[in-house]
């Protein structure tokens, strides 16, 4: 990959947005950018990948700041991103402001239903700072988004955004290797119809497990918003 490389190590991060970035209010302002276009990462190299729970590969643990608006029992504050792997996942960056998110959001919600019962996942991650969480319940509510949102991290950024394009919505498919399959960066027709494609695809890699065995007794036009993290 050019630019910054995903396997930063932790005590540069900090230093290598404060030199790219001006925090202003509630969200970053953003440096001149390459042209808008569908992203997918390059995967000739590096890939990257989830955490993994054990701490054997290169990416370090990454805990999400979870938001809700009426939080069922038991719904955890924080979850591990390491705890995802496993799944399929789409990680899903947005800002609560951002009126190509809005439009965008029901899209996904469509998607989390109709795999969701399949070992897949979204993930939302606002690039609002913790001070807005309201404005961020408020996009939930209005949006009315189905699957569980939380706060970015300099972490996911910096391991899992494109380096180039801090653009949002911003979406980064996994496979249950871990392994991030593609990225796209806004959204269309023709990204939500290429994403199902290969979230199906990453399903079908999925094992099935017969019943009875001991696996199943143990478990019965372009449209981006250059505002962003």
């Amino acid at each position: 990959m050019s630019g910054i490389k995903f396997r930063l190590p932790l005590l540069m991060v900090a230093s290598v947005f404060a030199l790219a970035f001006v925090f202003e209010g509630s969200i970053v302002n953003i440096v001149p950018q390459v042209p808008p276009s569908v992203l997918a990462a390059d995967l000739s190299e590096d890939v990257p990948e989830l955490p993994s729970p054990d701490g054997s590969n290169d990416t370090p643990e990454m805990i999400i700041s979870m938001i809700y608006n009426a939080p069922a029992a038991g719904a955890p504050a924080k979850i591990k991103l390491s705890s995802l792997r496993g799944k399929v996942v789409v990680i899903d960056m947005f800002w609560s402001q951002c009126p190509h998110c809005r439009d965008h959001a029901p899209h996904m919600s469509e998607i989390y239903n109709q795999f969701k019962a399949r070992e897949f996942t979204v993930l939302g991650l606002a690039t609002d700072k913790p001070d807005k969480v309201n404005d961020v319940r408020g996009f939930i509510r209005d949006t009315k988004l189905a699957y569980p949102v939380g706060f970015i991290t300099n972490e996911v950024v910096a391991y899992f955004a494109d380096s180039h394009n801090h653009s949002v919505p911003q979406i980064i498919l996994f496979g249950t290797d871990g392994k991030m399959v593609k990225r796209w960066i806004g959204w269309t027709d023709e990204i939500g119809k290429e994403l199902r494609t290969k979230i199906q695809e990453q399903i079908g890699k999925v094992p099935v497990v017969k019943p009875g065995s001991k696996a199943s007794s143990r478990d019965d036009g372009r449209r981006i918003n250059r505002a962003a993290f």
